[in-house]
């Protein structure tokens, strides 16, 4: 009987503990994209002041080099730009989704992570104490 309670709830922590990795890869992954967005607007707004569309530059392109012409990057890079800011729109909405699973998960499961909620177990210790088995995770 212990035995089978052990293994459930190993069984919830590798869930607990993937649901928390695609929250953290999630939350990278925004991160990474708002560092190219602030990229792009700062090349963007570089290229406004350039007065001559067949200027010369030259733009990165799968690691390699490659000469172009102004008017020929500057609407490649907004373009970009846009979709870049849609796609982060996407992803911040997925990173609200994927907090109210972990939340729910760990509500549910009755899982108490140590140095968080710290101040929240302070104020339940006021009211009547709940019988759980919940899981600690370091």
């Amino acid at each position: 009987m212990a035995d089978q309670k052990r293994k459930n709830q190993e069984v919830i922590l590798q869930q607990f503990n993937k649901l928390r990795q695609e929250q953290r890869m999630v939350a990278q992954k925004i991160s990474e994209l708002k560092l190219e967005e602030s990229e792009h607007k700062l090349v963007i707004d570089a290229l406004k002041d350039v007065n001559e569309p067949t200027r010369k530059c030259y733009q990165l392109v799968g690691g390699v080099l490659m000469e172009r012409t102004v008017g020929q990057v500057q609407p490649n890079l907004e373009n970009n730009a846009s979709k870049i800011n849609s796609l982060l729109n996407t992803m911040d909405k997925t990173l609200e989704i994927k907090a109210k699973e972990l939340g729910d998960f760990k509500e549910k499961h009755g899982i108490k992570v140590k140095g968080e909620d710290s101040m929240e177990d302070k104020s339940k210790s006021d009211s009547p104490a709940i019988a759980s088995s919940g899981v600690l995770v370091n």
